[in-house]
């Protein structure tokens, strides 16, 4: 889970800074903005791929923990309703990335014109703050839940040891 909140900042930063650098055209390390935008999509991609397989693991154990009489029905139910609320907004954000990453080859080959792009950029900006936001809580539910099916993991052992 940090690694997920590390290449969450990590992609934030990149996509900001990709960002300036469309703007303003200067190179990053050497890289142009088109070799840059591919950097910044490709963790991006792996951030959220990454994110998105922490939760469908989550709720696997949880499905588990309950044939093991560690977990109930409500806790599996809950981790369901967290899937609902994260998946949709995170969707939603890897499209408009790869929207913006596509358009950017449509802006450089003068197909688009730049400024369609850049609000799209800013508009893809603003609901990946709102998608962090709904991730985090969603993050926070689900240590709720696992720490919640520990703690009676943990009661029932130390009654198995008196």
């Amino acid at each position: 889970m940090i690694s997920c909140y590390l290449l969450t900042g990590f992609s934030l930063l990149l996509y900001i800074l990709t960002g300036i650098q469309g703007y303003f055209q200067f190179p990053v390390f050497g890289l142009s903005h088109p070799s840059l935008a591919l950097l910044t999509a490709s963790i991006y991609l792996f951030t959220e791929t990454l994110i998105i397989f922490f939760f469908v693991g989550a709720g696997a154990d949880i499905k588990q923990y309950m044939t093991e009489g560690l977990a109930e029905e409500t806790d599996h139910n809950q981790s369901i309703l967290i899937k609902k609320k994260l998946y949709p907004p995170t969707m939603l954000n890897i499209l408009l990335v790869i929207t913006v990453f596509v358009l950017g080859g449509a802006v450089d080959t003068h197909v688009l014109p730049h400024w369609i792009h850049g609000i799209l950029f800013f508009l893809t900006l603003v609901h990946f703050l709102k998608m962090i936001k709904t991730q985090n809580a969603c993050f926070r539910e689900t240590v709720n839940i696992r720490t919640k099916i520990a703690e009676k993991g943990n009661a029932g052992n130390q009654t198995q040891s008196l």
